[in-house]
């Protein structure tokens, strides 16, 4: 008998392996078929595969940091062009531009930047004590989705889930592929990109929990590498949001690594509105 998460896995893999249609123009498959809870387009998924098409221009220096624009709606049943720039090709930094087009719209835009590995000064913030991913429920088996055990990404709670009460506007998390993933950091930075899109909104609106429905949708997605990531153990994921105002919500976040290594900082404002 198949394994359903291990397909569903596969599905976003073969996703994150985009088709070259000319030079420095690749083409990508977009949410159809049920990666996610449902048939549509994550932002993740566009994020992840800008990621890659981005990367298989650089060959030699990896990704250190990202900022992306979610510019308009996308469709899940089409797929998505991704064109690549070359901004810069220096001796220790390269960067990259990147537009998602579906059809005659301009979705998404992303500009990269690599560098060089090299040594120097080092210091992050401890690791906050929380309970092992081994002993923290899935949080969409939390929220009572039957598909839980499906998810490409196994997601465990360590705070409660957002419910229908105010909480503090603060998750801490543990993420993990869900199956096994190919040796390609290309993929495995990706996938660290397309799980970190859960929750931040979810952590901004944690206050307003109580005062409705909350619709929302990522407006830009902000990441720093400080390592280059692999997400085939777990990272921990703490996110705090301090500000929301007009609309808006602000959330930042660090990954850690199981043995307390800072691997990347986060940052993400999304539209926060009740449903009337």
């Amino acid at each position: 008998m198949s394994n359903p998460s291990r397909n569903r896995l596969d599905r976003l893999i073969r996703r994150l392996t985009l088709e070259e249609e000319s030079p420095e123009v690749f083409v990508g498959g977009a949410g159809e078929g049920g990666i996610g809870a449902e048939a549509r387009l994550f932002g993740g998924l566009v994020a992840a595969q800008a990621v890659i098409a981005a990367q298989r221009t650089v060959f030699d220096f990896p990704m250190h940091s990202l900022h992306a624009y979610f510019l308009r709606p996308g469709r899940a049943e089409h797929d998505i062009a991704y064109h690549v720039t070359a901004m810069k090709d220096g001796r220790n930094f390269r960067a990259r531009r990147v537009e998602a087009w579906q059809g005659g719209d301009c979705i998404f835009q992303l500009i990269s930047s690599f560098q060089r590995p090299e040594p120097g000064l080092t210091h992050q913030p401890p690791m906050p004590e929380v309970r092992p991913p081994e002993e923290c429920a899935n949080r969409d088996q939390l929220k009572g989705r039957t598909y839980w055990r499906d998810m490409p990404v196994d997601v465990r709670m360590v705070t409660d889930i957002t419910a229908d009460e105010p909480r503090p506007a603060e998750q801490r998390l543990w993420l993990r592929a869900n199956g096994e993933l190919p040796d390609d950091s290309a993929v495995h930075l990706a996938m660290v990109v397309y799980a970190s899109d859960r929750c931040l909104l979810d952590t901004a609106f944690r206050p307003h929990a109580g005062n409705g429905e909350l619709i929302g949708a990522s407006l830009d997605h902000v990441m720093w590498f400080h390592e280059v990531p692999r997400f085939d153990d777990w990272l921990l994921y703490t996110t705090e949001a301090p500000v929301a105002r007009n609309s808006r919500g602000l959330a930042n976040g660090l990954l850690y690594t199981r043995d307390g290594g800072v691997i990347a900082s986060v940052a993400q404002e999304g539209l926060m509105r009740l449903r009337t």
